[in-house]
């Protein structure tokens, strides 16, 4: 009788077992980037939060909705967290081969955020997102393009590739970046925004202590958005005067695009200016050379 009663209980748990829930699949694992990041119960982020998390939790990714990845959190909480909150390994990788790839590309400029920004592995506004970046966050720029504005048969949103630390690429939104220009010649900027800043020389003011020599491609209000820059600016130092003054501006508006390079010939800085060709396509490089203060351009560029 009770072999029978053993048996029966065996077959009853068994039975109870094969009956369980199965743990649903996970698609990724992501690791929390934000501080005190909520999970919700709904992709909303005016929904409940279930729980909040810390940096450097980790999470099952069970699905993705816009923005949004629903979550499993240990065998406490399942709920939706919003993708700039964690960073899943997928993403991870892509970001990892990004850095990789643009190790070799010299900054442009630097800027700083106006707004929180997010970074994302591709320039577009549905694309992957890295993480967000604070407002104020201070980065180097690598890359610009544009791409069409979504629902809009004419507009276009601009994109910058940005390096915010060594271990760290990605791309923001244009109309949050803020490009700085040198305190030591804000003065002259005139409205126009410096795309690309490179410091060209180094003197030695006797009363002003070292001072430097930059080329700037600067852009003005309303050009073409396919450009980078519309203009070239050289800023020397009179040594006599103890001001800068302007060695060379491009006398007609140009359709240039980075990367801006600086070189040396000799003792003499070289430059040289990629200009988009009739085709919006090819690049045409312009070579220029320092002779002191006075710029020329070469003639074989």
């Amino acid at each position: 009788m009770n072999t029978r009663i053993k048996v029966v209980t065996l077959s009853v748990l068994l039975l109870l077992a094969g009956c369980s829930p199965q743990r649903e699949p996970i698609l990724d694992v992501a690791t929390v980037v934000a501080k005190n990041a909520s999970v919700r119960l709904k992709n909303s982020s005016t929904s409940r939060t279930l729980r909040t998390l810390d940096t450097g939790d980790h999470v099952d990714v069970l699905e993705r909705q816009d923005n949004w990845y629903r979550i499993r959190y240990g065998d406490e909480v399942e709920g939706w967290m919003e993708e700039s909150t964690v960073l899943t390994n997928a993403t991870k990788k892509r970001t990892q081969e990004l850095v990789l790839a643009s190790q070799n590309q010299s900054p442009q400029n630097t800027a700083t955020l106006r707004d929180d920004a997010n970074l994302r592995i591709e320039p577009g506004r549905s694309t992957a997102i890295i993480r967000r970046l604070d407002r104020g966050t201070m980065v180097e720029v690598l890359e610009r393009v544009t791409t069409p504005r979504p629902n809009s048969d004419s507009a276009y949103d601009a994109w910058i590739k940005v390096r915010s630390s060594p271990t760290e690429v990605g791309w923001v939104f244009g109309g949050l970046v803020d490009f700085v220009i040198p305190a030591d010649i804000a003065q002259y900027s005139e409205g126009y925004t410096y795309a690309a800043v490179k410091t060209i020389n180094r003197v030695q003011d006797p009363f002003a202590g070292q001072i430097s020599w930059y080329v700037v491609g600067e852009r003005k209000p309303g050009v073409d958005p396919q450009v980078d820059f519309s203009g070239i600016r050289v800023f020397t130092w009179n040594l006599k005067k103890h001001r800068y003054e302007t060695a060379y501006r491009s006398k007609k508006e140009l359709r240039g695009v980075y990367p801006l390079e600086i070189g040396q010939e000799g003792v003499n800085p070289t430059f040289r200016v990629y200009e988009l060709g009739e085709n919006g396509v090819q690049k045409v490089a312009h070579d220029f050379v320092m002779y002191g203060v006075i710029v020329r351009e070469k003639k074989d560029s």
